[in-house]
């Protein structure tokens, strides 16, 4: 389990104690185990089965440790680390002959069937199993009998299963299934004949299930996309970076070579991520090795029917030229997946009244809402790491395991809280765990779900709510009702046994949370969601507040919002549309922003072609940038530097992995010379002025100052870089110059500092080489950040470069935003249906969806219908319908699906955002099923089909 909770423990984790190890001595914290203490110390132990976020099984036996009685005591007994508590005064010997002559012979005895394939496996130089080998003094291998041998299987386009080097430790099925709580994986067989896999060849279905590529320490499980194009550790560049795609803010490290990324890696961050991604967040980067990335700047040639190559300087003149007209009739859309530094060039450059959000008027409404809360309530949202230690949750119809994967993960940690409490009552460590597993069984702590669609959470929730639309808010509304009677001290409300159960489990939380998003587009939801975090917040002070916003980057553009003008608050897509069709438009300019995601294709295609001229400025070359008549092509978050904010409110920057190749610039250096801000920290400034709640963005405007602080910078590859290769000997067989990166700490090679010494002359400590130390040469190594340093606690803990800023505080004094006057007047209308979105992790995010492997595990698109629901309307399974709205309109086959709310249709995402949250519904005849695509919207009714 996660090291967070180290605060569950009876013995309070400031408390140190003493302890001796091999003649020294050492002030460690109280609660730990040994071994994980040993970690902390930078003592090399070996173990295999143990993880900082897993705790302590004891079944590879490699962590031993002789420990003696009392100063008298010369013979000592073995003790397994891992399962020993510290207690004041222990003494212990690594360096014994006892211990290491023991874990020598054991990890001999692990080795017995092991392939010994070193140099054709992919784990090379980045195994664990190498690490511990060589560090238990096992380099001879005397055993010559018959191995025994397995049989691969097929588990999906994430993970290559090699089950001939597995060693046995657990951690596959221990991180899969007692983790992340999926049941597809398992171990099969006894004793030496383990069998880690499914019961048959098949994709996994865990959203997690590439870590298991990081938690097995040897070659079992290896990364299949880094297999195609594959490169030993060593040759890697690497840097620190945000992931781009849900809204958490993920800390990641991109690793490159030749110019284009070949895998990323978990970067440890204790208040978010910790030790895991998703599969979205590990192998979503594809997009930028795409062969539709843009390199070069494009002009469109009307007179000779071409598409003219262009020059920086080129580009430049003609933007200048096209954005030389009226304010009024240039305008520019936002984007919600790149940098906030570009988002705020653009909008230095037309002006707020013509900047449109990159995102419908209606995300563009929660955004403000949300935002506008953050500063007139006591609300502030919490951590992933501080959602593990509530005790009690509500979850408000948002499907966190597609929209914000990694908080569901930290939730289903969240529910073992109650059984931790338990095993604690008894002297039970929270590391100890299996035995807390078999003093806990299937005690959970209470978590109430309420939603439109079952989810795959439902196996932890104490309720699992499924109603529509309007029955979800009259149950919000008794529980805000219930809230205030407890706030009012006055009687209780009539209200359903639901509501009841829901109010009584947070009020007798010690820290209850309360959960909600933006995905369904329902503006009093969010309301009802916010007054009843906030009522709650005053009765109980540690309450928790989360909400999940819908995109990488879109929660600053809820900032942007509020600072507008109320009467243009929410300029978002739809606004645009209108103002396009308004036919005074001269100059339009696109960031990064696919208007055919969000708009109906033949309403956006005829307001593109009254607008005079536009300019797109995008990495790709999606269908809005195909419409431009300038296109410039933009960095990469691998490329590029900038900031991102997540939906927790933390400021976290991202550093460039690689230098831009050819003619792609960031954004606000293709817009610096209109806006006259050359530099990189003017920039930044401009931001902290003018909006207020960014002004912590000032923090980051000194990016250069880092070659000041130390006369050495930071390498981006590893020492053991084999440096000259003969990869580029197909075009030259010369070495090229590494290119020079002047705004950052890093350099483009082996030379400067090493990461795990760079903390002593850096104000920065988590960077690419981190996980490079002596003896620990595998990404395992970044496990003993998860361990608690005593050590080194100077900047690897407070440096804002390293762990971001948090710009939201709570309010001593909150203020009534009147709620009841926010509430939405749509009600349904006889013809129309209410929609809500069916969220998929592989197929909602737009850059991850460029990666194919992700791309082959989107689901088909359907359309679920209750079965109940679908015999009111008489529609048959599989039967094809029409969902039109003013906005769009889509034909999808039905799925009768008994976990779907009542009188709803939930469809994917990408069609609920043109649609809207109500449509007419048209059965499809059945001759004319085949005529229409169940993957694209259709093409308008002709005047016949309308009649």
């Amino acid at each position: 389990m996660n090291s967070s909770n180290q605060s569950l423990s009876p013995e309070g984790s400031e408390n140190l104690i003493s302890i001796t190890i091999d003649n020294q001595s050492y002030s460690v914290e109280k609660g730990q185990n040994l071994l994980q203490a040993c970690l902390s110390l930078g003592l090399d132990l070996p173990y295999f089965c143990w993880h900082p976020a897993m705790g302590s099984v004891g079944s590879c036996r490699q962590c031993a440790v002789t420990q003696y009685q009392n100063s008298e005591d010369t013979r000592g007994r073995l003790v397994m680390s891992c399962m020993t508590p510290l207690t004041e005064g222990m003494i212990i010997s690594l360096k014994d002959d006892k211990s290491q002559q023991f874990r020598e012979t054991n990890i001999e005895a692990i080795m017995t069937n092991h392939p010994h394939d070193c140099p054709v496996c992919e784990e090379g130089g980045n195994c664990h199993l190498q690490d511990m080998t060589l560090m238990s003094k096992h380099i001879n291998r005397r055993y010559s009998g018959k191995k025994r041998t397995h049989l691969n299987q097929f588990l999906g386009p994430l993970l290559n299963h090699e089950m001939n080097r597995c060693i046995g430790c657990y951690r596959c099925v221990r991180f899969y299934r007692d983790y992340c709580g999926d049941k597809d994986l398992n171990v099969f067989g006894s004793k030496s004949h383990l069998y880690f896999g499914r019961a048959e060849s098949g994709v996994l279905q865990s959203h997690f299930s590439g870590n298991l590529a990081q938690v097995c320490p040897t070659g079992v499980f290896t990364d299949k996309p880094f297999s195609h194009h594959y490169s030993r550790k060593w040759d890697l560049q690497t840097a620190p970076a945000i992931c781009p795609h849900c809204s958490l803010g993920c800390n990641i490290n991109l690793g490159q070579r030749s110019g284009s990324i070949r895998r990323i890696t978990n970067r440890h961050h204790d208040e978010v991520n910790g030790h895991f991604l998703c599969n979205t967040g590990l192998f979503g980067y594809e997009h930028i090795n795409h062969n539709e990335r843009l390199e070069w700047p494009l002009k469109r040639n009307n007179e000779h029917k071409t598409t003219d190559k262009l020059t920086p300087e080129q580009a430049q003149t003609l933007l200048t030229e096209y954005c030389d007209t009226p304010n009024e009739n240039c305008i520019a859309v936002g984007s919600v997946r790149t940098h906030i530094e570009n988002n705020a060039a653009l909008l230095r450059l037309v002006g707020q009244q013509q900047f449109y959000l990159g995102i419908d008027d209606s995300h563009a409404q929660l955004l403000n809402k949300l935002c506008s809360a953050y500063q007139e309530t006591s609300l502030s949202p919490i951590s992933l790491a501080e959602v593990e230690r509530c005790d009690a949750a509500l979850i408000i119809n948002e499907d966190i395991t597609h929209t914000a994967p990694r908080l569901a993960l930290s939730l289903r940690q969240m529910s073992r809280n109650a059984g931790l409490k338990q095993a604690a009552k008894l002297g039970i460590k929270y590391w100890q765990d299996d035995a807390v597993r078999n003093i806990t069984q299937t005690t959970l702590s209470p978590i109430h779900i309420v939603e439109s669609h079952g989810s795959e959470l439902s196996d932890i929730a104490t309720q699992s709510i499924v109603l529509n639309s309007d029955e979800q808010t009259l149950l919000l509304q008794e529980i805000a009702s219930l809230l205030t009677a407890h706030l009012n001290a006055q009687a209780e409300q009539p209200a359903s046994s639901e509501a009841k159960a829901i109010v009584n489990d947070l009020m007798a939380a010690e820290h209850p949370l309360v959960i909600t998003g933006l995905q369904n587009r329902d503006l009093e939801q969010l309301s009802l969601s916010i007054e009843i975090a906030d009522t709650l917040k005053q009765l109980k002070q540690n309450t928790g507040f989360y909400a999940v916003t819908q995109a990488g980057n879109d929660l600053h553009l809820g900032m942007i919002a509020t600072n507008s003008d109320p009467k243009n608050r929410s300029q978002g897509l739809d606004s645009l549309l209108k103002r396009l069709n308004s036919g005074t438009v001269e100059t339009l300019i696109i960031l990064e922003t696919d208007l055919y995601r969000y708009l109906d294709k033949p309403q956006l295609d005829d307001a593109l072609n009254q607008v005079k001229q536009i300019v797109v400025i995008d990495q790709l070359l999606t269908r809005t940038a195909a419409m431009a008549d300038l296109i410039l092509p933009a960095t990469s978050f691998a490329e590029s530097y900038g900031c991102y904010l997540s939906s927790e409110g933390r400021l976290q920057f991202s550093f460039a992995t690689m230098a831009p190749i050819e003619e792609r610039l960031a954004p606000w250096q293709w817009l610096s010379t209109q806006i006259g801000t050359p530099s990189y920290s003017e920039l930044v400034l401009w931001i902290s002025e003018r909006f207020p709640q960014l002004k912590a963005i000032e923090t980051f405007a000194e990016l250069a100052r880092f070659n000041e602080l130390s006369p050495f910078r930071v390498a981006r590859q590893a020492i053991r870089s084999s440096s000259r290769t003969a990869i580029d000997a197909v075009d030259h067989v010369k070495e090229d110059q590494p290119p020079i990166d002047l705004n950052g700490p890093f350099t483009h090679s082996m030379e400067g500092v090493a990461g795990f010494r760079q903390t002593l002359v850096q104000p920065i400590s988590v960077l690419p080489a981190d996980q490079w130390s002596p003896k620990w040469n595998s990404d395992q190594a970044g496990s003993r950040a998860g361990v608690n340093h005593t050590r080194e606690q100077s900047s690897s803990t407070t440096s804002p470069w390293t762990q971001g800023v948090r710009i939201f505080s709570p309010k001593s004094q909150p203020k009534d935003l009147g709620y009841q006057q926010t509430h939405s007047s749509l009600r349904l209308e006889s013809e129309q249906v209410r929609l809500t979105p069916s969220a998929n992790l592989y197929a909602d995010f737009e850059l991850a969806s460029y990666s194919k492997a992700l791309a082959s595990l989107a689901p088909q698109k359907l359309a679920r219908i209750h079965p109940e629901t679908a015999r009111e309307w008489q529609l048959e399974e599989s039967q094809q319908i029409r969902l039109r709205s003013d906005r769009s309109q889509v034909a999808l086959e039905c799925l009768f699906d008994s976990n779907q709310a009542k009188n709803t249709i939930s469809i994917p995402t990408c069609d609920f955002r043109q649609l809207g949250t109500w449509a007419r519904l048209t059965p499809l005849p059945a001759q004319k099923r085949s005529e229409t695509s169940t993957q694209k919207s259709i093409q308008p009714l002709s005047n016949e089909e309308e009649r």
